[in-house]
């Protein structure tokens, strides 16, 4: 985080630090707004275009291609561990992160929460449909930062292995092909 400066950044990108200043106020800003991009907004879009292709899908189909865009090895692929765990020590240490953060992780999780409930509600089963979908997120990126440090450690399959198990103990079989 040392090296995230206007002035750095500015130069990097081949700009001025006026117009860098024209479009964000201050580093927090920008920061923001690069932690918003490089950590929702991919998964939001994925999870946005699923959501309006698959209307005519049933819950559970929606369900399990939303969990495989979220393990897909292109978003979650070690390069982007090292910007990940930069932007999220941050986040305990700069207020202006923390917010946002809360708002786009609450946000995601409150989708994710939505459609397991609908998924629980289909099947007759009481569910905290939110506490799931926290757990299930907690549970990726735990095996995730896991298969960051050591890819032989966990691959791919076992990350889809797992996320699926702990939907099906909540939720029953999934009609996922795992």
């Amino acid at each position: 985080m040392s090296a995230f400066r206007m002035e750095r950044i500015a130069a990097e990108a081949g700009v001025s630090l006026g117009l860098m200043s024209h479009y964000f106020t201050d580093k927090n800003e920008l920061l923001t707004e690069v932690y918003q991009a490089a950590l929702y907004e991919d998964v939001n879009r994925k999870l946005a275009e699923l959501a309006n292709k698959e209307v005519t899908r049933s819950p559970t189909e929606r369900l399990c291609r939303i969990i495989d865009a979220i393990i897909d090895p292109e978003y979650l692929k070690p390069t982007n561990l090292t910007m990940w765990l930069a932007l999220w020590s941050e986040i305990v240490v700069n207020p202006d992160l923390r917010r946002a953060h809360r708002a786009l992780y609450r946000s995601y999780l409150q989708s994710l929460a939505e459609l397991i409930g609908t998924v629980a509600k289909e099947r007759r089963r009481a569910v905290n449909a939110v506490e799931i979908a926290r757990n299930l997120q907690a549970l990726i990126d735990g095996l995730f930062l896991e298969r960051a440090l050591d890819r032989r450690a966990v691959d791919h399959a076992d990350l889809r292995r797992a996320s699926y198990e702990f939907l099906e103990l909540h939720l029953g079989a999934l009609t996922s092909g795992v």
